[in-house]
């Protein structure tokens, strides 16, 4: 795909050809965010693999696989002891796009856009491990996804500037920039085709 729109919303052209069909699974997964939470906080984060270090199967998409459904696992028990602590907390789905790319050691990495309730989550909080807030729920999923202590994971959860979109279902404006950032996934440079691992994915559409 070589055009500056997609379906009427921005997508980055500069990083053309994207591919078609992750633009229609990246729209459907956030429009259906949006039915779902009509008031969704999406934001970007990258998932990096430690240098130097042997990780099993970090040639598979097995990792990230572990990675959400550590994630999911995380957030159920936080909305549990949050139903603890004030007797009433805002559930969430996680929905979610994401691509591997190979660097240029042959190490993969991660580029990820996920989806949460806002009333459930409105922020990542603040980029220090040990925290109580979703940025650690982050870290901490990834450390268990790559079966390291979370004291080595620095700088392995890395989010990037201008991270966070505030989503509502009458705010057009905002699902267009989100949506343009999102494109940047859906680029067929540096995505590995023909090796049997999955370049692109979506949460259930």
């Amino acid at each position: 795909f070589f055009g500056e729109s997609y379906e009427g919303f921005d997508v980055l052209h500069q990083y053309a050809p994207l591919v078609e069909e992750y633009l229609s699974r990246a729209l459907c997964v956030t429009r259906l965010a949006l039915l779902k939470h009509p008031r969704t906080f999406a934001f970007r984060v990258d998932l990096r693999f430690p240098a130097g270090q042997l990780i099993d199967d970090a040639q598979t998409n097995k990792p990230l696989e572990r990675f959400f459904a550590s994630l999911r696992a995380k957030i159920h028990h936080n909305r549990k002891s949050r139903v603890e602590e004030a007797g009433y907390a805002h559930n969430t789905a996680v929905s979610y796009v994401w691509c591997r790319e190979i660097g240029k050691h042959g190490v993969p990495h991660y580029h990820l856009a996920i989806l949460l309730n806002k009333d459930a989550f409105f922020k990542l909080g603040k980029f220090k491990i040990g925290r109580k807030n979703l940025f650690n729920l982050l870290v901490e999923a990834w450390s268990s996804a790559l079966k390291l202590p979370v004291k080595d994971l620095d700088g392995l959860v890395h989010i990037p500037k201008n991270h966070a979109y505030k989503l509502t279902s009458d705010d057009r404006d905002a699902f267009n920039d989100f949506f343009c950032r999102v494109s940047y996934l859906c680029k067929a440079r540096t995505k590995h085709f023909g090796d049997g691992v999955h370049s692109f994915g979506t949460s259930r559409i």
